[in-house]
């Protein structure tokens, strides 16, 4: 064969191999169309089942939302929720604006006043918060919309956080499930008591300091990395004296880092600080933190990082379904990731499946008693 012969057996194969790369590519594109359209007939399907299954008719469920409308996703939360209650052939959606007064207590008093057996709370853990404290002890389900920085609250539930077509689905059509909230009343040192309630951890110390000074421009361009640029900052700061009572134990001191009182386990990054923590199994775990040095921490970190149920000399985890703090000087408190100010002590107590929500993941639930 000639050097032309070569030349344009090469340019054939080229040509060969270039068609069916063309071929391949489109066969591709067609497959991944057809799968997006089995799986969109299959979310259809089992959508229609659950409407189906819903012991109200279509026409009489009234959805309300209560939206936090500096976030960025949230006109694409309104929009999908309408479209989702038109699906389903439901009525349009009760939609109201938290504002930085209320994040949004009176809007679900006015969603639950208007009928809505389902508020969506559109929002980071504080509008979550806000929404479940007016719908604890009712018969009304939480859904959520997770926009925060955190979405502490849905991580630990089992949503599917990055995806908000599929938190809106959950949360209408998301089998219902009866979930704990921890009750707290914490006393200010003016004298002040205040009712809150948490769904994920409270606590007082490091995690309260963190949350306190954790700068607002990086969490808009890190998310919760932000966290531990502020944590880097406090983690090796002074130890404060707590008493602490739980159940009908006797009160015993600690010098504290930090004090939680979890509901849920799990942080950002699928780190379970917790493990024992679960929503629904009546108790709460408090969690105390007692180190003194770096190396201290690092046991934490290797104890967070083995998910081990073990008690460590600086991490002791305690079961309990009522608790007091009393602190020695006045201490800084987070509720679910949102400073909450100083308080002087925090008394607490467990309501058990206290609050219906939406979408909780099924192999998440507590198993029942042997």
């Amino acid at each position: 064969m000639t050097v032309e012969d070569y030349s344009l057996l090469f340019a054939a194969a080229v040509l060969v191999i270039a068609v069916l790369v063309v071929v391949m590519a489109r066969m591709g594109g067609r497959i991944r169309s057809l799968r997006e359209q089995v799986a969109d007939l299959e979310q259809r399907a089992e959508v229609t089942a659950l409407v189906a299954a819903h012991p109200k008719s279509p026409e009489e469920r009234l959805v309300g939302v209560v939206v936090n409308v500096t976030k960025e996703d949230a006109d694409q939360v309104v929009s999908l929720v309408h479209e989702a209650c038109a699906a389903a052939g439901m009525p349009d959606p009760l939609i109201m604006a938290s504002s930085p007064e209320d994040p949004g207590h009176v809007m679900t008093r006015r969603a639950v006043e208007a009928g809505c057996d389902l508020v969506i709370a559109a929002g980071g853990d504080g509008t979550v918060r806000a929404v479940a404290a007016e719908l604890v002890n009712s018969q009304v389900a939480l859904g959520v919309a997770p926009l925060g920085t955190g979405n502490l609250f849905a991580r630990n539930i089992g949503l599917p956080y990055h995806d908000l077509q599929a938190c809106v689905a959950e949360a209408i059509h998301g089998t219902p499930h009866r979930v704990d909230t921890l009750e707290l009343k914490l006393q200010r040192p003016g004298g002040r008591t205040d009712q809150e309630i948490s769904l994920v951890i409270a606590g007082g110390g490091l995690d309260a300091e963190v949350m306190d000074d954790t700068r607002d421009v990086l969490k808009t361009h890190a998310g919760w990395l932000a966290y531990g640029e502020a944590g880097l900052r406090h983690v090796l700061g002074p130890r404060k004296t707590v008493g602490v009572k739980l159940d009908d134990a006797e009160p015993q001191t600690y010098r504290v880092r930090s004090v939680l009182l979890a509901n849920c386990g799990s942080l950002q990054a699928g780190i379970k600080l917790i493990p024992e923590a679960k929503f629904d199994d009546g108790h709460m775990d408090v969690a105390l933190f007692t180190p003194r040095h770096a190396l201290d921490w690092a046991r934490v970190v290797a104890k967070t990082a083995l998910r081990s149920s073990t008690d460590i000399p600086v991490m002791k985890v305690r079961q309990a379904r009522t608790g007091r703090l009393t602190m020695a000087e006045p201490m800084l408190f987070q509720i679910d990731g949102d400073a909450v100010g100083e308080v002087i002590s925090v008394s607490a107590s467990v309501s058990h499946e206290s609050l219906v929500v939406n979408g909780v993941r099924p192999e998440l639930l507590e198993s029942p008693a042997d």
